[in-house]
């Protein structure tokens, strides 16, 4: 019991102290006792309800006053606190009832008055709102369910769909019997009428899994199911799965597992280590899901399913498959029938009729299965798939049906572009490639296709392109000149495939002279045919995807006007390999792609091993780089990129941001980025992206931050949205570049409101600025001090500075840097801060403060000039004190002269030197007539000496580096003559050595004077460098001695004098040295 006590006391202290984690560590302490009463325990409890309100987390604060509740009912302070978080949670009806409880028990409470007060008002509110939603909702069944005119009952399906986004309309949707009236709706004919109605029941589920459970229990999982079957467009199917998909995420509590796996990983780039956070289902859930998977399985293959419905269905397990971030159905999938049914879609042919498909079904498959194989975690289920896909193949290409033959090529083009590896392993199955080769040169249109297809899929990876596109090329030659547009643009696709192999090197060309310029032309021809076939476009801009990695490819597209807008509107298309490729074209285009750095050693030795170097084309250097780039902001690439922002592909939105920052990198192109719509484009790139380009958007944020006033660029809440991906740059894994610009971002970004400030402050964006502050690179260390003079503007800040740490000490001496801006933001920080007088106590505290600021009151820089003053002004106005030691010091006659300058530069200067003068005459420090003391010019010689002395001191600096200089040339040329003795040296004697006769034998050869001389010094060094290397063991071995003996008797260690490795010692200096006559180091 005394434990708890101690315990609950120190949390006490620590609670006054500000210090609320330690608090709570306290609190939990004293609770671990087993004889604590129970209202000991409610105490306890209570107390740390206020720890988390103080922290803001207020969920655990209601939870705690909860538990002090239970074990002292209507206890006034557990019930204020309890109501306090309510009210931050949003859940005024809790709080609310709460704030009752406690006016009831403690009627003369002031502060719970005012709570009420505020909160009847609000569920007043509530209370309107609920009767006109209830009133609205009636309207609209009347209109949706008692109607017979349709264009009414649609307007009324679609006001529904609005009250449901909210919870107060949701909850009366149901209240009121929504779901059996929407579930009779879903019966009709008339399927606009029920996508509707399905569209009501997809928000319902929104956030809630209670309202998931009730859509569940009245409508039913099947009869959703059976809906999305017979949904005869992609817009209606994914209506319909769009609901299916909200029940999961909802109703398994999939989203709160996608918050807590989000903060995992933001966590884990702080370099916390924590346990992975798994999915953990109710047996509920379970079963739902077992269902929901039974049934997609199903639809895969059924005849009776639309090929909408069908491209829906393999959506849905795409997103839902893998174990990261969805509900773990891969081992499912090797269980049952559904690597065989993905399989299935992915092969089926159109013409065969066999089941409905459409043409991007291959490609939905093809997803499905990549995403199946990557969430395999062991060797053991990967096996296991490769089995199961292996198994397939061999019995289509046995059972000795031509069809069958078909459908198993084009099932494997379509894991050729998923899971490659398993593609690629099929490939090596004896017949294949001779299978796909003779079906290419068949005759049968439908046969090219398809074979064609697969050789261009299974041409992804170098050495293979090279093998088999080489059996090929005489083949698509061939049917790029004879067959029809859709089989030559897929045989033109190869070509270009081949004419890509060495990439953006330009000393290299697998194709003959201008071939590839002239497979270029033909793709753009084919983007910008009459028909606008999306097909042929689609193929074309694969092969340009390829093609311009060439930078005169790259020059001639960028000129093409026409072509560029095609590719534009392609883009735009929901096919997601349409839009990676058309977003590709992009990057080559502005080189936007990583190009790795070579260290020019290595290059050299490349030469010298007479290995292959690329080089880079000259059209690739900036100047041509930049002028392409505008030629695309010219041709409209931002409103495309607006566009492409929304699409759901990781990699393609790798690729945008690439894309921003390359166009973000022209100054003159950020305003065309901010008027087109760039802004939200970019915040929505922030999710769902890669960490390459969630980096990449945020420096793409900063750079326009840098240029651009906020207000302009980032209205409304958008201000606040950009804080945190600017912070993610100060980060010790960005670049230096990164780094800066993002601090110069949030320099300009805190100089616009309180609110602003107090986001940085919120996202713990203060210690990150501060970690920059003492960078060794001065633009680093001068930004992050710039942008905290704007932090401390805020009295939260100034706050964390009065603390007890060093934080205004740092800024005194960043005032006395020779950095003239680092100056001026260390001086302008110190000047706000300075008007609270505890930190301007803490500044008089630095040995230095009064020196700093005497060369700063006279500074020939009306800004530092000003803030210097303004800092003495304020020091003054803190008391009679401090006053004291600016009145005894020579700041005093500094003070008058900068109130008797006459320059209107410096008026600011000359205010605050006068009021301060003012402050001391009246603590009666000074006399009013001092001031004729000082003479007129005496600012002008302070000035003058100080200008002396910098400079006399630049010139000492620069006579030391220049000396520093000279010396290292010096070294260098020695060495490189010794070097070059040496040589010859060497060279001699190999020759010597050559020089053989069969009738006297070796031939020797006396060495001449000169190369005696340097073998003679060459040996001394090497002697000298063996005594240097024995002394220093002795020394060591000395050193050791000495240590134990110091330890022993307490004795201290006489310290040897070391030899500089590249000093020229003889034997003779040698034994004069410390080592041999300090006799305290010498072995007993």
């Amino acid at each position: 019991m005394a434990d708890s006590k101690s315990y609950r006391e120190k949390g006490n202290e620590y609670f006054k102290s500000e210090k609320f984690e330690e608090a709570l560590s306290s609190y939990d302490q004293a609770l671990e006792s087993s004889t604590l009463k129970d209202f000991d325990k409610a105490v306890l409890y209570k107390n740390k309800a206020a720890c988390y309100l103080k922290l803001e987390k207020y969920k655990e604060a209601v939870e705690d006053a909860s538990r002090s509740l239970d074990l002292s009912p209507n206890d006034p302070k557990a019930l204020f606190r309890r109501c306090q978080g309510y009210e931050s949670l949003d859940q005024a009806e809790n709080a609310y009832k709460d704030v009752v409880q406690l006016i009831k028990v403690d009627p003369q409470n002031t502060a719970a008055k005012q709570i009420y007060n505020r909160l009847n008002t609000v569920m007043q509110a509530k209370v309107k709102q609920q009767n006109s939603t209830m009133n609205k909702v009636s309207q609209m069944f009347n209109i949706c369910f008692d109607s017979s005119e349709r264009d009414k009952r649609l307007l009324g399906l679609n006001n529904l769909i609005v009250l449901s986004g909210e919870d107060a309309g949701a909850n009366t949707i149901i209240k009121e019997g929504g779901l059996a009236k929407l579930k009779s709706v879903l019966l009709e004919k008339d399927l606009e009428i029920v996508q509707g109605a399905v569209r009501v029941l997809a928000t319902l589920t929104k956030g809630s899994k209670l309202r998931s459970s009730a859509i569940i229990t009245e409508v039913g999982l099947t009869t959703l199911l059976q809906l999305m079957s017979r949904m005869e467009t992609a817009e209606m199917a994914s209506s319909a799965a769009l609901a299916v998909q909200n029940i999961i995420t909802y109703f398994t509590g999939l989203d709160a597992h996608q918050a807590i796996l989000k903060k995992y990983e933001d966590d884990k780039k702080k370099g916390e280590r924590l346990m992975y956070p798994h999915l953990k289902l109710s047996e509920e859930s379970k079963s739902f899901l077992h269902e929901v998977f039974k049934g997609l399985i199903k639809m895969l293959i059924s005849g009776k399913v639309t090929s909408f419905a069908r491209d829906s269905a393999m959506e849905l397990i795409t997103k839902n498959v893998t174990s990261r971030t969805g509900v773990d159905w891969t081992k499912p999938f090797l269980e049952t029938e559904g690597v065989e049914n993905l399989l299935i879609v992915a092969g089926t042919q159109k013409e065969f009729k066999t089941i409905p498909v459409n043409p991007e079904s291959s490609m939905h498959a093809s997803v499905a299965l990549s995403k199946i194989y990557d969430d395999l975690i062991n060797d053991k289920l990967r096996e296991q798939f490769k089995e199961k896909c292996h198994e397939y193949f061999r019995e289509l290409f046995s059972d000795g049906i031509l069809e069958s033959k078909i459908e198993a090529v084009a099932a494997l083009a379509s894991l050729l572009q998923g899971p490659y590896e398993v593609g690629g392993m099929l490939l090596g199955i004896e017949g294949v490639t001779e299978l796909m080769l003779t079906l290419a040169d068949s005759g049968n249109p439908q046969y090219q296709k398809v074979a064609v297809e697969a050789i261009v899929s299974s041409a992804s990876k170098k050495d293979r392109c090279s093998r088999i596109l080489q059996d090929a090329v005489p083949i698509l030659k061939k049917l790029y000149k004879s067959a029809g547009d859709h089989i030559k643009v897929r045989a033109l696709v190869g070509l270009c495939k081949l004419g890509s192999f060495m990439g953006t090197d330009a000393s290299t060309h697998p194709m003959a002279d201008e071939s590839t310029q002239k497979l270029a032309k033909i793709c753009r021809k084919f983007l910008i045919n009459a028909n606008k076939d999306s097909d042929l476009r689609k193929w074309a801009t694969e092969g340009l995807a390829y093609l311009t990695l060439d930078a005169e490819i790259k020059e001639d597209l960028v000129n093409d006007v026409a072509a560029l807008r095609s590719i534009f509107d392609l883009a735009k298309e929901a096919d997601m390999n349409t839009t990676y490729a058309s977003v590709t074209v992009l990057v080559n285009c502005t080189n936007s792609y990583d190009k790795q750095d070579i260290m020019p050693e290595l290059v050299e030795l490349a030469k010298f091993a007479k290995q292959h170097i690329p080089e880079e084309h000259e059209k690739d250097k900036p100047e041509f780089v930049s002028q392409r780039i505008h030629k695309l902001a010219k041709a409209g690439v931002v409103n495309a990129l607006v566009a492409l922002s929304d699409t759901d592909s990781k990699n393609s939105r790798e690729l945008l941001s690439r894309l921003y920052v390359s166009l973000a990198s022209e100054e003159t192109l950020r305003g065309l980025l901010i008027q087109q719509g760039g802004i939200k484009s970019l915040l929505n790139l922030m999710n769902n992206n890669t960490d390459n380009g969630t980096i990449m958007v945020a420096h793409t944020l900063a750079k326009i931050s840098v240029t651009s006033d906020p207000h302009f660029a980032f209205p409304g809440q958008r201000i606040y949205e950009v804080v945190r991906p600017l912070l993610s740059l100060l980060n010790v894994d960005r670049s230096g570049l990164q780094n800066f610009e993002a601090l110069m971002a949030l320099t300009n970004l805190s100089s616009v409101s309180e609110s602003v400030r107090s986001r940085i402050l919120t996202e713990k964006g203060l210690s990150l600025i501060e970690h920059y502050m003492f960078e060794e690179h001065e633009m680093l260390r001068r930004a992050a001090t710039e942008c905290m003079c704007n932090m401390v503007i805020s009295d939260k800040v100034q706050e964390l500075f009065e603390g007890e740490n060093d934080r205004v000490k740092i800024m005194v001496l960043f005032a006395g840097d020779d950095d003239i801006p680092l100056v001026q933001a260390a001086a302008g920080a110190l000047a706000v801060l300075s008007s609270r007088p505890s930190i301007c106590q803490k500044i008089v505290q630095v040995s230095s403060w009064l020196d700093i600021l005497q060369v700063h009151t006279v500074s020939e820089l009306p800004d530092i000039q000003h803030r210097a003053c303004h800092i003495i002004m304020n020091i003054v106005l803190a008391g009679k004190d401090l006053a004291s030691l600016v009145a005894e010091s020579p700041m005093l006659e500094i003070l008058i002269a900068v109130s008797k300058q006459k320059d209107p530069r410096a008026e600011t200067a000359t205010n605050a030197a006068q009021s301060a003068l003012d402050k001391l005459v009246e603590y009666g420090l000074i006399q009013a007539n001092q001031e004729g003391k000082v003479p007129e010019l005496f600012l002008d010689i302070l000035r003058a000496q100080l200008r002396k002395t910098r400079e006399e001191e630049e010139k000492r600096l620069q006579e030391e580096e220049e000396e520093e200089k000279r010396r290292k040339l010096e070294e260098i040329k020695e060495k490189q003559e010794r070097e070059k003795r040496l040589k010859e040296i060497d060279e001699k004697i190999i020759r010597d050595k050559q020089e053989f006769s069969e009738e006297d034998g070796v031939k020797i050869r006396e060495l001449t004077e000169e190369e005696a001389a340097v073998l003679e010094a060459g040996q001394r060094v090497n002697e000298a460098g063996q005594q240097v290397n024995e002394a220093e063991q002795v020394a060591n071995e000395t050193d050791e001695r000495q240590r134990t003996q110091t330890t022993a008797n307490s004795e201290p260690v006489v310290e040897d004098k070391t030899v500089e490795e590249n000093d020229e010692i003889d034997k003779e200096e040698l034994e004069k040295g410390d080592v041999w006559n300090n006799e305290a180091g010498l072995p007993d």
